[in-house]
């Protein structure tokens, strides 16, 4: 212990054996479970403070003492299985603290300062065994040659004008990996696939994540080690190097690291959400990177090139037609065969176009796997840096349509809600300001459609197809194309004719009558079906098998419509409320995964909804196992509540102790029906008028609200979303025991009365089996699992022979070939033909395009 340690709070490494019988005599079977060991342990101050910390077998465990007393002692639990990073910081010349972050789900980013003395490299082999492995994406090469992502052997020093633009060069993946491995830095299973190096700095990315390693200060003797799994990254661009003042290269990674939150201007809400890679011109090559990440998030490249085109081949671009489209960059609808030609060399082998998008001078492909962004830079799109940016469909949780409204609105839109904190605070432009509000920048995207150029109800069956979850919340399969049939143009009149047939209900809407409707105007996909329907002025909300749907009717006119589709899979809390003295409106609330905007809302009249079938109905799609039919026709068949059962749970509610959770739960089932049939309420805890319940799938808390109570809010957290714990036991005066559950989105808190030692404990223990022994996995954050056995080797990948360059070894872009075909004697436009490539040979099938003349001329780009 030394001064610095007291006053810089260095947590000192003391015996962790010893302090494990210290805390089991201290707290029988009550902290610790009794197969669960502390590994490591750490006391503050040096070793002599009177705050904790433990890395136990299960989760890293911290005890904090409050107070001048310390009476009051809170336990934050952090399940390594929430973790989706961490650093470890070695410690330098001049500071001589080292220091872990773990960056885990809901909790955010914990911190602890060590001593010099504590050996953080045996930390990061021990969070690198219990974190990674069985959770990590990816997975490793069986064969000890070198990938198709290339051995980068060649020279790897730094030229000054690299330094000053932090630009990487690939080095020898071998040679590193020898280097690592004896040091414990890896895992004995993991392989380096890429390496690359900066100056004194590094950037590997292993068969089992992305790690950092960052040296720092003059010395070098400070080194950050930083731990990124493959699954916490949502999406990726790469931007090819410019002219002559820009030559290199970009890779940006977009995570969903949890971090602190920053309200600084001039800073994005999250400092962990990009990482940007900057690669030396001709030491890297950019696409073949972009094969490798694409092969860690979509899945591996299993095929050749595919021969057939999207569902909308043929369909034949005019161009704009329109100053106002040009000038405002909107999108037209493009051949997605003839896109698919042009950028082959940015997707998989096995990865095809479906619709495409043009811009002034970008363009949007939308394939079986994900949607890519190219935005061509430079003046008029005529510049040599362009960047493809790739958002994989898993990232996509929420999406709507809007179409175009009256007078200047000329355009449509596609909004999409992506998987990323990406937000961020602009700086005024002046002092006298005031702050500028935050802006999404890619959490949140608007792409602008010209109106008649694309149809919306086209793109909203598209997405329909793609981001709804189906058999056990998986996404259709990229081998499965999405049907022409649903890619037909709609009828010209099909928003109109349904809000006008809306218009005419009252404000409860016959949600079978509904269904008719919807499927007549392809806004439902054939097995969806509306289970609920509502009415609150012009706007309209629909309970489906597969989504919340939302009609907003925007403007003076009303002619601007938006169509909104929340997949229940993407929902994470929701709450119903029953009506009070003087509202007389219930309201459905729901909150899905999104960083922003990411809440909808929906006032009920009273007497025209049975709130407990609504929320009994989102509760069996997000926590319950049944299938959706048999779903559906419970929820089809909900009669409302039983005259009375709001008055029986505020009754039970007004109760002055606590009642038995069997009773409880007996009471759940029937008045009101808040539970599901295999639910049970696992504990209850009553503090003041309210209720905090933990059942064996979720937490509920009932809120009684206004003076009178009558308004009662019913809200629902899924266990599976619920990533980690606090509790605090009671100090002295008022200060009772607390309960703190930290989730995806508002965490949530519960304050008991004064002398509930016994329950504050019961709490721990429920929610401490709940999250480590059996954890609910969450199956958005689900690796992407590759069949080695089943994985043929990818078409770009060398011979074992082969020998490598500086460069990545990857196939290298090949300009498109535009050439001639004269169509065939009998063939019409719409039909296909086969054209031999005049360079490559390859058989082509080719759809030919509208407007040629029998016997005619086309060009064909390939």
């Amino acid at each position: 212990m030394g001064i610095i340690d007291i006053i810089g709070n260095n947590a000192a490494q003391i015996d962790a054996a010893e302090y494990e019988q210290k805390v089991r005599e201290k707290y029988p079977s009550a902290l610790l479970q009794s197969d669960e060991r502390i590994v490591f342990a750490f006391k503050s101050l040096g070793g002599s403070g009177r705050d904790h910390y433990m890395l136990t077998t299960k989760r890293l465990l911290i005890k904090d003492k409050m107070g001048i007393t310390g009476k009051q002692i809170g336990y934050k639990t952090v399940p390594y299985t929430s973790v989706r990073a961490f650093s470890l910081e070695t410690c330098g010349s001049l500071d001589t603290d080292s220091e872990m972050k773990v960056y885990a789900r809901g909790i955010g980013t914990v911190s602890v300062d060590f001593n010099k003395n504590v050996d953080v490299l045996a930390i990061h082999r021990f969070l690198s065994s219990v974190v990674i492995q069985g959770k990590a994406a990816g997975e490793e090469y069986v064969a000890d040659t070198a990938s198709g992502y290339g051995n980068g052997s060649g020279d790897a020093s730094t030229g000054i004008f690299d330094l000053l633009g932090s630009n990487y060069a690939q080095i020898d993946k071998h040679e590193l990996e020898s280097r690592l491995k004896p040091s414990g830095v890896l895992l004995p299973q993991e392989k380096v696939e890429l390496a690359f190096k900066c100056g004194r700095d590094s950037i590997i990315m292993t068969s089992l994540r992305i790690l950092k390693i960052d040296v720092q200060g003059v010395t070098g003797k400070k080194i950050e080690y930083l731990t990124i799994l493959w699954p916490s990254i949502r999406g990726f661009s790469v931007e090819t190097a410019g002219n002559i003042l820009d030559r290199d290269s970009e890779l940006t990674l977009y995570f969903n690291l949890p971090s602190k939150e920053c309200s600084s201007e001039g800073s994005p809400r999250n400092q962990r959400t990009r990482m940007k890679i900057d690669f030396r011109d001709g030491q890297a090559d950019i696409f073949a990177v972009q094969r490798f990440i694409s092969d860690k998030l979509l899945g591996p490249d299993t095929m050749a090139p595919s021969e057939h085109g999207g569902a909308m081949a043929g369909y034949n671009d005019t161009g704009s037609g329109s100053i106002l489209a040009w000038l405002g960059d909107d999108s037209r609808m493009v051949d997605p065969r003839e896109a698919e030609a042009q950028f082959r060399f940015i997707l998989q082998s096995c990865e095809s176009v479906e619709l495409a998008f043009k811009g002034r001078r970008d363009m949007i492909l939308f394939t079986t796997k994900r949607i890519i962004f190219i935005d061509k830079q430079g003046l008029f799109g005529i510049g040599k840096k362009t960047e493809f940016i790739s958002i994989p469909y898993r990232t996509i949780t929420t999406f709507s349509l809007r179409s175009a409204g009256s007078f200047v609105d000329k355009d449509s839109e596609l909004c999409l809600w992506l998987d990323f904190d990406d937000v961020f605070y602009p700086r005024r432009s002046n002092e006298d300001d005031p702050p500028p509000p935050p802006i999404p920048r890619r959490s949140y995207l608007e792409i602008d459609f010209q109106k008649d150029k694309v149809d919306i109800f086209v793109v909203h069956r598209y997405l329909s197809e793609r981001l709804m979850r189906v058999n056990g919340h998986k996404m259709k399969p990229y081998t499965s194309p999405v049907s022409s049939e649903l890619l037909m143009p709609s009828s010209a009149d099909t928003g109109t004719n349904l809000l006008d047939w809306i218009g005419n209900n009252a404000s409860a809407i016959d949600p079978k009558a509904c269904d008719i409707k919807f499927h007549e105007a392809g806004l439902l996909q054939h097995d969806e079906h509306i289970a609920f329907a509502f009415k609150t002025g012009r706007d309209s909300l629909y309970l489906t098998n597969k989504r919340l749907f939302v009609i907003d009717v925007q403007g003076i006119t009303g002619k601007k419509k938006e169509y909104m589709s929340v997949p229940l899979d993407s929902i994470r809390v929701w709450s119903v409320e029953s009506a009070g003295h003087l509202d007389r409106d219930m309201e459905l609330r729901v909150w899905f995964k999104a960083f922003w905007d990411n809440k909808v809302k929906q006032d009920l009249r009273k007497g025209k909804a049975d709130i407990f079938a609504i929320q009994s109905f989102i509760a069996h799609f997000v926590i319950g196992n049944a299938d959706g039919n048999s779903a559906l026709r419970n929820a089809q068949a909900y009669e409302p509540s039983k005259t009375g059962a709001m008055t029986k749970i505020l009754g039970f509610l007004s109760d002055a102790h606590m009642k038995d959770p069997g009773e409880l739960t007996s009471q759940l089932r029937s008045s009101p029906a808040l539970l599901q049939e295999d639910e049970s309420v696992e504990a209850a805890f009553k503090a003041g008028r309210d209720l905090f319940i933990i059942t064996t799938k979720r937490i509920i808390v009932i809120d009684k609200k206004g003076i009178t109570g009558k308004s009662v809010e019913y809200k629902s957290s899924p266990l599976m979303y619920n990533t980690a714990f606090k509790i605090e036991t009671e100090g002295h005066l008022l200060s009772g025991p607390e309960v703190k559950v930290y989730t995806a989105d508002d965490d949530i808190k519960q304050e008991l009365a004064k002398g509930q030692k016994d329950n504050i404990w019961l709490i721990h223990e429920i929610l401490s089996n709940k999250m480590l022994n059996n954890p609910k996995k969450d199956f958005s954050e689900e690796e992407v699992h590759v069949d080695v056995g089943n994985v043929d080797q990818s078409s770009y990948a060398p011979t074992p022979t082969q020998q490598y360059s500086p460069v990545v070894a990857a196939q290298p872009y090949v300009q498109p070939t535009t050439f001639q075909v004269q169509l065939p004697a009998g063939i019409v436009a719409g039909q296909q033909i086969q054209v031999q490539h005049p360079n490559t040979n390859q058989m082509l099938v080719i759809t030919v395009p509208n407007g040629v003349p029998p016997g005619g001329v086309f060009n064909v780009s390939a």
